[in-house]
């Protein structure tokens, strides 16, 4: 109706995009084709984002201080005996590990894709430290040379396809001093294929992660038992205006054994688990290696 008067309502769109949404999803042959990550890179996303980075009240993007700081300690004594380090970390975010292991007399750089993250990680530098944040895509960036530990923390690992885990592992092996250690934090296999079998869900909000606006997201899930990978997506409704956006997530799921095979086939030795990371749960294998 709506249509044959040339005119197309709120309503009428909302109704539009809540069917498409409804449409059974088939799955991409490859589930990292297009955009398969939340866009971290976005100005105003990435803005948004940074304050859950901030926020106390949970630990779903960056963790509390009070962990944060137990594991600064931790990396220092058992990743670096102490000793002042050059140090690469992988992922980022608002700085908040490279800066505080900085203050204990560490170096090194921090890369992200996030530009509201660096921005704030670079403010909230000490003066005359010798850390350095870069904005740049870890796919794509040169990590430079001779450091003495590269880390990639809370799961950032699985957000990559497996050939680009295959490269940034690399690239960090090549990055290390002979000796140099990897430290990597990264999701179990449990966790991500739970996350692709959870019961689809829904939440309103006044504003979030997703907008600034109040707006009805409904989150999509699905596990790809070929390609070992969980699928979300993200239908984003503007009540207002009835549009709707839709953001794709993909995490691939690493078994112990794929792990193993991942960091060897990247030139990496001595690989070791920790369970006495402080405060790890069952989400979360916190694995060392070494750079032969």
């Amino acid at each position: 109706f709506f249509q044959s008067l040339g005119v197309e309502s709120a309503e009428h769109r909302t109704v539009m995009n809540l069917l498409d949404i409804m449409q059974p999803r088939l799955l991409a042959d490859d589930p990292w084709s297009g955009r398969y990550k939340i866009p971290w890179d976005d100005p105003e996303f990435s803005r948004r984002m940074l304050k859950e980075h901030l926020n106390q009240d949970h630990d779903l993007a960056s963790r509390r201080q009070e962990t944060i700081k137990r594991h600064i300690q931790w990396i220092h004594q058992r990743m670096l005996a102490g000793r002042p380090s050059l140090l690469l970390d992988l992922g980022c975010g608002p700085g908040l590990y490279l800066n505080g292991l900085a203050a204990l007399g560490h170096g090194g750089r921090g890369i992200d894709f996030s530009p509201a993250s660096i921005a704030y990680a670079r403010q909230n530098q000490a003066p005359g430290d010798s850390c350095e944040f870069v904005q740049e895509d870890l796919r794509t960036a040169s990590f430079g040379q001779g450091y003495d530990l590269a880390m990639m923390i809370f799961g950032e690992i699985n957000v990559f396809s497996p050939r680009e885990c295959a490269g940034i592992l690399a690239k960090a092996q090549a990055a290390l001093k002979p000796g140099g250690r990897l430290f990597l934090e990264a999701h179990t296999y449990q966790v991500v294929r739970g996350m692709g079998q959870a019961e689809n869900t829904w939440y309103k909000a006044e504003a979030g992660l997703f907008s600034d606006q109040p707006h009805l997201c409904l989150v999509e899930n699905h596990w790809s038992q070929e390609h070992q990978a969980s699928l979300q997506f993200f239908h984003v409704i503007d009540p207002v205006t009835g549009r709707t956006k839709t953001h794709r997530s993909t995490t691939k799921a690493w078994t112990d054994d794929d792990y193993r095979r991942l960091l060897s086939e990247a030139g990496f030795t001595d690989l070791a688990q920790h369970p006495d990371w402080p405060g790890r749960s069952d989400a979360f294998l916190v694995w060392s290696a070494r750079r032969s």
